[in-house]
């Protein structure tokens, strides 16, 4: 009995703030189902981030949680229409789970960095790619038919097998090429594109298992422009979280001074021979893709850009449809969302996919309402 009252004695002084039982209560203010990754920062908690915490949902279940880098607690939750769901949160280790999410880099294939959750992945080109001269500049798509994290496999360089064919868990058949692919960003230069390059350095910042995110740099350009960005990528979610913002590399500037000539975008690659299937909304923009082989394929990749809090216009040019900030201030981050879906998978048709978009936008418009007590 000693031994146990010293435990729980440790434990709440390492959680000073925090009672033996604190209530989250997530409500729904929307008409609409909601299953999404909901933040409470450490700070309302009163606790210090990383902390060991166990968190209850009405059952008494414990709920799968993780710690950000930024000091964010992510819970998993599902709330009806116009309700609210209660967790409970105590001091504790919690239990080991299995991540929905993944990724890193794999030098054993030119210094991708590849991601995924458990219904879709993507994937960044690196150096090992530009030294041999190829032009991989835009974000790729790895499309899935399970739930389960498949890149490991997929990179596995089984001589037997290719990951542009599926075996039955999913394939790379989205072609990338010399273009912007899903949702790169990218400058504007007197109304030319000016496509980004492979990443120069990385960091991985989220692991799992609910939220992947990683900070990748690029190399300067000619006139010194050097490009940050920061990608996450959530459990049950199709679309990635982008940040991004440029610096100047000359001495005497500390950060990017945008001129005349120059616009911050992201674009969607559109194929030559299938560019029909182009929706532009006022602040989104997808594509059904016809993928690489769409004879022999017989499916689509839908992709998208979303720009729910972001001021944007909207113009097709060299291949792509882009989303072109407006009035960009220094210093400013440009944030946006790129995501994309199967055909085989968890979306049907493109007007599931325009479902699907209409859901998120709601979501991040209304978003559910967290209280503590």
């Amino acid at each position: 009995m000693r031994k146990l009252i010293l435990f729980l004695t440790s434990s709440l002084f390492l959680l000073p703030s925090l009672k033996a039982q604190t209530s989250i209560t997530i409500s729904n203010p929307t008409s609409a189902q909601r299953s999404e990754i909901v933040t409470v920062s450490a700070e309302a908690l009163g606790i210090k981030a990383g902390t060991g915490v166990i968190v209850r949902d009405a059952f008494g279940i414990e709920r799968t949680t993780q710690w950000t880098h930024d000091g964010q607690l992510l819970l998993d939750v599902h709330v009806r229409p116009n309700s609210q769901t209660t967790f409970t949160i105590q001091p504790g280790t919690p239990a080991a789970v299995r991540s929905s999410v993944s990724g890193r880099q794999y030098p054993e294939r030119l210094d991708d960095i590849a991601f995924e959750n458990d219904r879709i992945g993507f994937r960044l080109y690196g150096p090992a790619l530009q030294h041999k001269g190829e032009k991989g500049y835009g974000i790729d798509v790895w499309v899935k038919r399970t739930t389960e994290l498949v890149l490991e496999e997929l990179y596995r360089n089984d001589p037997r097998l290719s990951f542009h064919l599926d075996y039955g868990k999913g394939l790379d058949c989205y072609g990338v090429g010399p273009t912007l692919g899903c949702g790169t960003p990218c400058l504007i230069r007197e109304g030319k594109i000016v496509y980004p390059w492979c990443y120069d350095s990385y960091k991985i910042l989220d692991k799992g298992p609910l939220r992947f995110t990683v900070q990748v740099d690029f190399p300067k350009t000619a006139d010194g422009i050097i490009e940050h960005r920061i990608l996450s990528l959530d459990k049950g979610s199709n679309f990635c979280e982008a940040w991004v913002w440029y610096d100047s590399a000359a001495a005497n500037a500390s950060r990017f001074t945008l001129h005349a000539s120059l616009q911050v975008a992201a674009g969607l690659a559109i194929r030559p021979a299938d560019p029909t299937t182009v929706v532009i909304g006022k602040n989104y923009i997808h594509y059904a893709d016809p993928t690489t082989d769409p004879d022999r394929h017989q499916c689509q990749i839908y992709t998208a850009l979303l720009f729910p809090d972001t001021d944007i216009e909207i113009k097709q040019m060299e291949g792509h449809a882009l989303g072109i900030l407006k009035n960009y201030q220094n210093g400013q981050r440009f944030h946006y969302f790129f995501g994309a879906a199967w055909s085989e998978f968890d979306i049907r048709s493109q007007a599931e996919w325009q479902c699907r978009i209409d859901g998120f936008m709601l979501a991040r418009q209304q978003p559910l309402q967290v209280s503590i007590k």
